[in-house]
C-alpha cells in the first residue's frame, strides 16, 4: 500500500497540469528589470539620433526578457492561470525585440519605436483578462485619454475646436489622473510619485483652464506639461 501511495504522488507531482503555480509577487518582482530595459527601449527609440544607444538597450531586452519567459512559460504565476496561451503570450515580447532590433540595425528607428509599443498592449491585455489591477495599466489608461487630446490640439487649435476637446475629454483625462493616484502604494519612491502627481495635477488644470479660453498657444504649452508629468510617472521605478 505504501508502494502505490508514493508511485500515485510521484505521478502527481510529474503531472504539467498539476504543478503548483508560481507565486505573482514573486513575478512582479521578477519583471521588473526586463520591464525597466522595455521602458528604456521606449524612450530611446523616440529619436532618431539614439540609434545606436538604442540598438545595446533592446538587446539587454531581448536577452532579460528571454531568461524571465524561460523561467515561467511553463510555470504560469497563480494570479495569471486563466490566461490562455500564456507561454506564448509570456515569449512574445522576445520576438518583438527582435523583430525591433532588425528594424533598428536597418536604420528604421520610429518603426521599431511603433512595433516595442506592442509589449506594453499585450502585457495590458494579460493582467485585464486576469482581473489583475496594475499601476503600470492605470498609466496606460492615461497614456490613451493624453494621446487623443494631444492629437485633437494638433488637428484644429481654432478657439471652438479647443473649447469642444476640454468639454468633451478634459474631465476624463483628469479621471484617469485621480485613478493613477490611488494606486501609489505599489510605488517603491513614495515622494518620487508624489510629486509627479502633483505636477501632473496642475498641468491638467491649467489645460482645462486654456482648453475653455480657446487659447491656441497657451494650449500648446499645457498639453507639453501634461506629457512632460506622464513620462516622468512612466519612469517611476515600481513593483507591481
Amino acid at each position: 500500500m505504501r508502494i502505490k501511495f508514493i508511485a500515485a504522488y510521484i505521478l502527481l507531482l510529474s503531472a504539467p497540469g498539476l504543478l503548483m503555480a508560481s507565486q505573482y509577487d514573486a513575478f512582479t518582482k521578477d519583471i521588473m528589470q526586463p520591464y525597466g530595459l522595455y521602458k528604456k527601449s521606449l524612450a530611446l527609440t523616440s529619436k532618431t539620433e539614439n540609434k545606436e544607444k538604442a540598438i545595446v538597450v533592446v538587446e539587454k531586452f531581448i536577452g532579460a526578457w528571454g531568461e524571465l519567459a524561460d523561467k515561467y512559460a511553463n510555470d504560469v504565476p497563480d494570479r495569471l492561470s486563466s490566461i490562455q496561451d500564456f507561454s506564448g503570450k509570456i515569449n512574445r515580447p522576445t520576438a518583438v525585440g527582435e523583430e525591433a532590433l532588425a528594424m533598428l540595425k536597418a536604420g528604421q528607428v520610429k518603426k521599431a519605436h511603433s512595433h516595442l509599443e506592442e509589449v506594453r498592449y499585450g502585457l495590458w491585455r494579460m493582467r485585464t483578462d486576469a482581473g489583475v489591477v496594475s499601476l503600470n495599466d492605470k498609466v496606460n489608461d492615461f497614456h490613451e485619454a493624453m494621446e487623443i487630446m494631444m492629437g485633437g490640439i494638433k488637428a484644429d487649435n481654432s478657439a471652438e475646436h479647443l473649447q469642444h476637446l476640454g468639454e468633451r475629454y478634459g474631465q476624463w483625462l483628469a479621471i484617469k489622473w485621480a485613478e493613477i493616484a490611488h494606486t501609489g502604494d505599489s510605488v517603491v519612491d513614495k515622494a518620487a510619485f508624489a510629486e509627479v502627481i502633483q505636477n501632473g495635477d496642475s498641468a491638467i488644470v491649467m489645460l482645462s483652464a486654456v482648453l475653455k479660453e480657446g487659447d491656441a498657444s497657451a494650449a500648446k504649452k499645457a498639453i507639453g506639461k501634461v506629457k512632460k508629468a506622464y513620462i516622468s510617472l512612466f519612469f517611476l521605478p515600481e513593483s507591481s
